[in-house]
């Protein structure tokens, strides 16, 4: 039987959500408990925008009325994950800050989609001052979102509610998705995207895990290469300043 790819694949979720953006809009609504009017999703390519490190970038970027939202998408869930997403989530922040020019006027949200952890649904992650454990700030907001604890009710055949069946299509197979959107218009619009994706040749061929690995450790590489070439070339000018030499 051919492999079937869910949206756990990176690939596979930002597909849909750029080609079906009324489910992803719904799902954020519903983890914000917030309704927007102005949905758009500024990084449509995937590629990293006014992130600087090597090798890192935002999985999908979105503007929401006058906030940002950052959502990332993590087959597992671990220290590293937590710091790097955490050091995506302040450099957003500034970012904008800068860009505006003064305190940012919105909020920046950050929502971790996480496969891996099941003992809990939606987490509130909060910036806090460790000495009094207040929050240190009111423009940063974070949320995880543990796909498998939805995921493991199903096949537990818990009756989930509507709103959990949303959380639980991110990590559910073909056959279940099929089941789901009888009952529910906005999972079947999800699950035929998600058909879409997997038939679509680029998206499986090429971002597959280990073509998405390849795919890094290349950019990392020639950012690195890059990088090298531009320190020889500014080194050869100064040798050349400094010999007088004739600009």
């Amino acid at each position: 039987m051919e492999k079937f790819y869910t949206a756990k694949y990176e690939s596979v979720f930002m597909y849909s959500a750029v080609k079906h953006q009324r489910v992803i809009k719904k799902i954020i609504e519903q983890i914000l408990n917030k309704k927007y009017n102005d949905f758009i999703i500024l990084n449509p390519n995937l590629f990293k925008d006014n992130i600087h490190n090597i090798g890192q970038k935002l999985d999908l970027l979105i503007k929401a009325d006058d906030e940002y939202i950052n959502v990332e998408l993590n087959s597992r869930y671990n220290k590293y994950i937590k710091e790097r997403n955490l050091l995506y989530v302040f450099k957003l922040c500034l970012d904008k800050s800068e860009k505006d020019k003064q305190t940012l006027k919105g909020c920046v949200r950050q929502i971790n989609i996480n496969f891996g952890r099941k003992s809990k649904g939606i987490e509130d992650i909060a910036v806090v001052n460790l000495t009094d454990n207040k929050k240190f700030t009111t423009k940063i907001e974070i949320k995880n979102l543990n796909v498998d604890f939805y995921i493991k009710k199903y096949y537990n055949n818990y009756k989930l509610t509507k709103e959990e069946e949303l959380y639980a299509i991110l990590g559910l197979e073909l056959e279940e998705l099929k089941k789901l959107g009888e009952r529910n218009d906005i999972v079947k619009e999800f699950k035929e995207s998600v058909e879409e994706a997997n038939k679509d040749e680029l998206v499986v061929k090429w971002f597959t895990p280990e073509q998405e690995r390849e795919m890094r450790e290349n950019y990392i590489k020639s950012e690195a290469e890059e990088k090298g070439m531009k320190k020889g070339i500014l080194q050869t000018a100064k040798n050349m300043l400094e010999a007088n030499m004739n600009i």
